[in-house]
């Protein structure tokens, strides 16, 4: 194999795999990550009111789907919305496992920071922005 094929090799590997790494800008640490995820947070070109609410206590997340109101800063939670929220770190990778009543799932951060959120979930990305008043 030439000097160049090898080049070429390595720098496609490293391109490869530089695609599935996270982008979090914010956070080296679960603590880091709850603070920066605490809030309220929505889909990206989403035109429902529908929202999700993390926030964190004792180490124990939660979400739960809230819908807008007509009053500036008022949401009405969705009923049986409610999840548990765990942190996990894997492989020097972080991701949120959802645990709820009818089962659960894990989600994979890809980049997170004060106004961004995606969230890769069996393959497919989500991206969020936070809300602000």
């Amino acid at each position: 194999m030439s000097f160049f094929s090898k080049i070429l090799l390595v720098s496609s590997l490293f391109l490869t795999f530089s695609g599935y790494s996270q982008n979090l800008e914010c956070c080296s640490s679960k603590e880091e990550i709850e603070e920066t995820l605490s809030g309220y947070w929505k889909i990206k070109d989403d035109s429902s009111k529908s929202l999700y609410h993390f926030w964190f206590e004792n180490g124990r997340g939660n979400v739960e789907n809230v819908e807008t109101t007509e009053s500036l800063g008022k949401y009405l939670s969705v009923k049986g919305s409610h999840s548990y929220l765990y942190i996990k770190e894997e492989d020097a990778s972080f991701a949120l496992e959802y645990i709820f009543k009818f089962g659960n799932w894990i989600s994979t951060i890809k980049k997170l920071d004060k106004h961004n959120l995606s969230l890769e979930t069996n393959g497919e990305i989500t991206d969020y922005y936070k809300i602000t008043y």
